[in-house]
């Protein structure tokens, strides 16, 4: 079987279960039209010559990344995430609406546009509140708010179509970071007491038989085959479309690569 990896790292841990592998970074890949047909130039060769695809996008990358990983899927080649998964875990906005929408345990969240649009907030959210702030896809501030009368501080100086702001509700309970490819799980406990669900501090725990629940479906209803699903007092807290499986594996001592080709190769 012949893989492609679009990834900015190696991952030579991938490579011992496929035949053929080929590594390519997001600027090498160009799409383009064969014959009327779209298609995506790997080193002059067609998409079509690869049986899946393990792709790393950058959520900055959204559209980008949509366009060509619609392509691969009209050419039916398997990718890791589906065009629309990568863009609703890239867009957190889209993210909270759809984890709603789709009743999956998540916290009440607010995703408002400027300054103007938090007033009476407070009416809507109880506090503590996590406040995200972010330039075009890109988080580039999260903090804690104790109390929902700093929300507007938050705010300040934020206009239409220049940020996105999102407050969710903050509740204290246990912190996951959990890798999903396909039907496994890979759960990593956060023992801090902190209020982040970090990085730091991680250690391998199996969750319950309802939170794995919440999990799968969780991904099935963005509709992705890897994720990284990160979990707060029982509840999806965020969804991010590139696990780092290097970590997974080494705190939890199974083997994440493993399970990302298994589902790779999934009919």
């Amino acid at each position: 079987m012949k893989l492609l990896k679009i990834a900015d790292e190696e991952h030579a841990e991938l490579d011992e279960h496929f035949d053929d592998v080929s590594t390519q970074s997001l600027e090498q890949i160009a799409p383009e039209v064969r014959g009327k047909e779209p298609d995506i130039n790997i080193e002059g060769s067609s998409i079509e010559e690869f049986d899946c695809v393990f792709a790393q996008i950058p959520p900055k990358n959204a559209v980008f990344g949509r366009v060509l990983l619609e392509i691969m899927e009209e050419k039916g080649v398997h990718v890791n995430y589906s065009s629309t998964a990568f863009f609703l875990m890239s867009k957190k906005n889209y993210l909270y609406h759809s984890l709603h929408e789709k009743s999956i345990p998540a916290p009440k969240t607010c995703v408002v546009a400027d300054q103007k649009a938090v007033r009476n907030l407070e009416n809507h959210l109880k506090g503590p509140l996590v406040a995200r702030k972010f330039d075009g896809l890109v988080e580039i501030e999260k903090t804690k708010i104790e109390q929902v009368e700093e929300i507007q501080e938050f705010a300040e100086g934020v206009d239409y179509g220049d940020n996105i702001l999102i407050f969710s509700e903050l509740r204290k309970g246990d912190k996951y970071r959990c890798l999903v490819a396909g039907e496994t799980v890979i759960s990593l406990e956060d023992t801090s007491d902190g209020w982040r669900v970090s990085d730091e501090n991680l250690a391998y725990s199996n969750i319950s038989n309802g939170l794995e629940e919440t999990v799968l479906n969780a991904a099935e209803s963005i509709g992705t085959r890897t994720a990284e699903i990160v979990l707060r007092d029982g509840k999806v807290v965020d969804v991010n479309p590139n696990p780092d499986l290097e970590m997974y594996t080494e705190i939890s001592g199974k083997d994440a690569y493993k399970a990302v080709a298994e589902e790779l190769k999934e009919d």
